[in-house]
């Protein structure tokens, strides 16, 4: 019977250390995760920058980007006009997650529930892991295809216009 109660309080004592310890590591992986999480929006913004709508498969290239760009939770990739300050993320994406996951693990440690307080933890990480492969094989792919045309680009302005016509870009 003694071995019960100590095993009891035992619990009780670590129980709140242990919800502490999961919020906490939710709040470390999305931190961990920022600085990839602004790369990728980087590359995203060079992908619009540099896509062009007069090479062929363009179309195909825009839906991947946008694909992209929807995952990390960005303003649509046609939007011109920035969105204004009151605009934020989806919590369901790579860049809404981390606002979300901190406010829900706090309410998960107040209310004790350190089984969903694990759960989040994990899902978070899980998602982390397969949005940021899943984003980064899209923005290769159309990064690619703009290397293509402009390594193309390239070498026919090495080369002599023999056609006769002035040449306006480079």
């Amino acid at each position: 019977m003694r071995a019960v109660v100590v095993a009891i309080v035992l619990a009780a004592c670590s129980h709140p250390n242990e919800l502490a310890g999961l919020q906490a590591e939710a709040a470390v992986a999305g931190v961990v995760t920022q600085p990839v999480l602004d790369t990728l929006v980087e590359r995203v913004h060079f992908i619009k920058r540099e896509m062009g709508a007069n090479r062929p498969g363009w179309e195909t290239q825009w839906r991947i980007a946008e694909l992209a760009d929807d995952q990390l939770g960005m303003p649509p990739l046609a939007q011109d006009v920035p969105p204004g300050p009151e605009w934020r993320p989806v919590p369901t994406s790579l860049l809404g997650m981390r606002i979300y996951v901190d406010g829900r693990a706090r309410q998960l440690a107040e209310a004790k529930d350190r089984a969903a307080l694990a759960f989040l933890v994990s899902d978070e990480r899980a998602r982390y892991a397969r949005g940021l492969g899943e984003v980064r094989d899209h923005i290769v792919e159309v990064e690619d295809w703009i290397r293509t045309f402009s390594s193309s680009r390239r070498s026919d302005s090495s080369r002599p216009d023999t056609s006769g016509s002035i040449r306006t870009s480079p």
